[in-house]
């Protein structure tokens, strides 16, 4: 294969993107597990809580402040590398889009390519998601995994490897909208706050960070129906999820819309909406110092 000066280029920048969204990943993952947490337990039903602060007080209460870090270890060596595919998938499509380098591209392109970007991620992203909701949702009363490799094997076992994609359709409907929701927003903010900025002059870093932190509250408030759907759907029980009509999206919200109506779709939503101003006020500007260091 003849590899020419524009698969060369290409490769490179491929490369630098993918390393932004690598360290921008483990940065989110470090600090934001402890807050999903907290929300992945409110939304799951196993245990009742008063809400965000309460699930805090009792978790930490009855199993001390390492159950904060459960199902770390799966999202740990993944994460980075679902922030390289996503961040590189969003330029790439941005690039097939016919967006220009530099150009202030239409916001509804950056959401498209956006939508691209987080359906790809979603084939690392669901079994990574499974595992660590299954083993954050066990209290030290009620635990039935040793950790994130036996709990992979009994979902295998119960289920096959079609078990590990449990949930993959409502992932996709949340992942769509919410990185569309993502990149849009971040963009449309720093275009707010730095009206006057020139093609290829950077944004202050400040910028950066306030673009990620509303975007971290805007996506969640918009998806999170979506994400206490996905999550009841990868907290139930193997025996539950042998049935593939117990796990159906539609019997799933049927069931959280019995439990409290409109208002049981935003459980865990303080926690979210923190966990998202906290992580993307540091993941952008993370991400875009990398690349611009790198380039």
């Amino acid at each position: 294969m003849n590899w020419g000066p524009d698969n060369q280029e290409w490769l490179r920048r491929y490369a630098i993107e993918s390393a932004g969204g690598f360290l921008s990943g483990s940065v989110s993952l470090v600090i934001g597990h402890p807050f999903d947490t907290v929300k992945v337990r409110l939304q799951a039903g196993h245990t009742h809580y008063d809400g965000a602060i309460d699930c805090l007080r009792k978790t930490i209460r009855s199993e001390g402040v390492r159950a904060l870090f459960k199902g770390m270890l799966s999202p740990l060596l993944a994460n980075s590398s679902m922030g390289a595919i996503t961040f590189s998938t969003w330029q790439e499509a941005r690039k097939l889009l016919h967006c220009e380098e530099g150009v202030h591209d239409p916001l509804e392109k950056v959401f498209v390519a956006g939508a691209i970007a987080g359906v790809v991620q979603c084939a690392l992203a669901t079994p990574v998601e499974l595992i660590r909701t299954k083993l954050q949702v066990e209290s030290t009363g009620s635990r039935r995994y040793t950790g994130t490799v036996d709990c992979m094997k009994q979902i295998v076992r119960a289920e096959g490897l079609p078990g590990l994609y449990r949930g993959n359709v409502s992932m996709i409907l949340r992942e769509a909208p919410a990185f569309g929701f993502f990149f849009s927003v971040y963009e449309g903010t720093k275009r707010t706050l730095c009206p006057h900025l020139r093609p290829g002059d950077s944004e202050p870093m400040w910028v950066e960070a306030a673009g990620g932190a509303v975007t971290g509250a805007a996506t969640w408030t918009a998806v999170m129906p979506l994400d206490v759907v996905s999550t009841r759907i990868q907290a139930a029980r193997e025996h539950q999820a042998a049935d593939p009509s117990q796990r159906s999206i539609a019997k799933v919200a049927k069931q959280i819309w019995k439990e409290g109506g409109i208002r049981a779709f935003y459980r865990g939503l303080p926690a979210a909406v923190t966990r998202g101003v906290v992580l993307n006020a540091m993941v952008f500007p993370v991400y875009e110092t990398t690349v611009r260091q790198l380039s």
